[in-house]
This record gives C-alpha cells, structure tokens and sequence, in this order.
C-alpha cells in the first residue's frame, strides 16, 4: 500500500492527545517511515495509540497490550502465519488479528479458520479503503475479501451425504481428523500421538479418500460437521 503519497500531510498526533478508541499494535517486518506514518494515522483517524512493534522470529505477546493486532503479511510465508497465528492464540488474552498486505489471499483462506482473526487485506488496498474496513471491524464486524469467503463457504457447505463416510473411520483417524481442526501440523500431530510424521501422511491420504476431501481445509470442515 502507498501510504507516503496518500498521508504525506498527516498531522504528528500530540502527546497529550486523548485516546477514545481501541488500543492497537501494529506489528510488522520493518519499523521505518512508512510504518510510522500508518500509525500516525489510524492514531488520527480512531482517536487511539498506535504502537509499532517489529516482527522477529523471537517476536511475543508478552507486553504488548492491545485490543487489534495489525499484522504485516510482507515476506510472511503460509507456514509461517500459521506458527505464528498458532502462538497468539496461546498466549493469554490475545488480541483480535487483521492481516495486511496479503499478496494472494486465496492463498492464505485458512486463516478463517482462526478464531481471532478479523479481516484480511490484499496489498492492493488503498489506504483510504483500509481505514474504512479497520473501521468497521472496530466496531465489531468481519472483513475478508469476497472471493475468499465464497470460497471458505463453499468448503463448508456440504451435501448430508458425508454423515455416512464418519461410521467408516477407526479411532485413529478419528484422532487426526481432530487435531486438523485444531490447526495441528503433521510435526504435531505425530508427536502427540507418539508416530512418525510419516505414519501421519499415510492416514490422512486414507481419510481424504474415505470422507472424499481433497486436503486439510475441506477435511477440518467435515469434521467440524460431522465429529
């Protein structure tokens, strides 16, 4: 997003300055100019602070005290979201989550899976349209992309048939299938169940074949359904 040119006569908002709105942390890869010049104006816009904390891999919540987490999708892999996602909702009284800067959203829909998280935005976003979103999400609405929700609803509506393929699966599967909705990777779920992640691959290529999923989203939504 090109926030210089859109915010180049920002106003600095005074120390004294009194904060009406939600307390929000914006967390990304570099703190510089730009960065700052975002801050400064969600402080303008929502009457709040904006802090800026810089995302390391030794990054935690631990201190940072916030309602929104604006979260900077530049250079962030899938794997690496997801570990992360993964430690702010285990850490205490974590924040709501907006990702920014998403260069493929549909590539990251699995984050609708995430509790805290409240909206995505694509990095093609105008600076302008995000203040309105964050917007609305402060006062408690959703905001994904449409084509990211057609295709999360489209994985989770169903027909009645998948109810019978549940009565095919031993305990096991049953297990996996459950730890994939929470998100687990295959790492975690053969050490919880004390297996190779080897062992783990070989039952989920049986559990997609028998429930006729295609990977671990569509296999989480049947078994949010049908468990």
């Amino acid at each position: 997003m090109n926030l210089h040119k859109e915010y180049a006569r920002l106003k600095v908002v005074s120390q004294d300055h009194v904060c009406k709105g939600p307390a929000v942390t914006f967390l990304t890869s570099s703190v510089n100019l730009q960065s700052s010049i975002f801050a400064g104006h969600i402080e303008e816009e929502f009457k709040t602070r904006c802090s800026i904390v810089q995302r390391v891999p030794s990054f935690s919540l631990d201190g940072v005290k916030a309602d929104y987490l604006l979260l900077d999708c530049v250079g962030l892999f899938k794997a690496d979201l997801d570990q992360l996602l993964r430690d702010i909702h285990a850490s205490t009284n974590s924040p709501g989550i907006i990702l920014l800067n998403v260069d493929d959203p549909n590539e990251f829909d699995f984050v609708l899976h995430w509790e805290k998280v409240l909206g995505l935005m694509p990095a093609k976003c105008e600076p302008g349209v995000i203040m309105e979103r964050l917007g609305k999400i402060f006062l408690g609405e959703y905001w994904f992309p449409r084509d990211v929700l057609h295709n999360f609803l489209r994985q989770h509506r169903r027909p009645k048939r998948w109810m019978d393929s549940s009565a095919n699966l031993t305990q096991r599967e049953r297990q996996i299938l459950e730890l994939i909705c929470e998100c687990r990777t295959n790492a975690d779920i053969a050490e919880v169940l004390c297996v190779s992640e080897h062992t783990v691959k070989s039952h989920l290529y049986k559990v997609y074949k028998k429930i006729g999923c295609k990977n671990r989203l569509e296999a989480s939504s049947w078994a949010s359904q049908n468990l």
